[in-house]
């Protein structure tokens, strides 16, 4: 028998032929640089303590989105964009409070259903700065989305019907809780149909 085949142990060597004494090289799990930047992004909202910071992480949010989507927003569809998010930025912060024993019936409690209600997220089973943490998570890939199909959008848009046209389709994905808050600005198709009848 060959000595190659005698030395040979399946067992020691691992699947890029390197040596082994104690059997498999335990890899850890490789985490895309995504998922580093939304957990950032996410812990960066949580620190958020002022309408400025806000303002300017909202800014930060909508130019990562774009750039992910591959098309770097205009400044002013990024404003446009920015004065849509802002106040539901400070709504979903405002639910946040941070560091608080959740009791049933407090209003940690209650500020946990309506992000569960907005997101359409499970946050019952964890604990109070996971289900923070969770919201802020939701919070982020919805500005996320929203930049990115805002970035996608053709141009000669107005800035205002191009950023209502990407916040509702963002929440119609990852915060279907606020559909009923965000108003289209941008003719329905009842509308639309009541024109063309007039001019036809």
């Amino acid at each position: 028998m060959n000595r190659r085949l005698v030395d040979y142990n399946p067992e020691g060597y691992g699947t890029e032929g390197e040596a082994l004494l104690f059997g498999a090289i335990q890899r850890r799990p490789t985490v895309g640089s995504a998922e580093f930047a939304e957990l950032e992004l996410a812990s960066a909202f949580l620190d958020t303590g002022n309408p400025t910071e806000l303002g300017v992480l909202i800014d930060r949010l909508i130019r990562y989105g774009s750039i992910k989507a591959g098309n770097p927003i205009r400044d002013q569809l990024a404003r446009a964009l920015g004065t849509c998010l802002v106040p539901k930025a400070s709504a979903i912060r405002g639910l946040l409070s941070t560091h608080e024993i959740i009791l049933p019936g407090s209003q940690a409690e209650l500020a946990a259903e309506s992000a569960e209600r907005i997101f359409g997220a499970e946050l019952e089973g964890l604990s109070g700065e996971d289900q923070e943490f969770e919201t802020a998570r939701l919070f982020v890939r919805f500005a996320l989305e929203a930049a990115g199909v805002a970035a996608r959008a053709r141009p000669g848009h107005s800035p205002a019907v191009v950023a209502a046209f990407a916040e509702r389709t963002a929440a119609r994905r990852y915060a279907p809780g606020l559909i009923g808050t965000v108003k289209p600005n941008y003719p329905g198709f009842r509308l639309r149909r009541a024109v063309r009848r007039t001019f036809v």
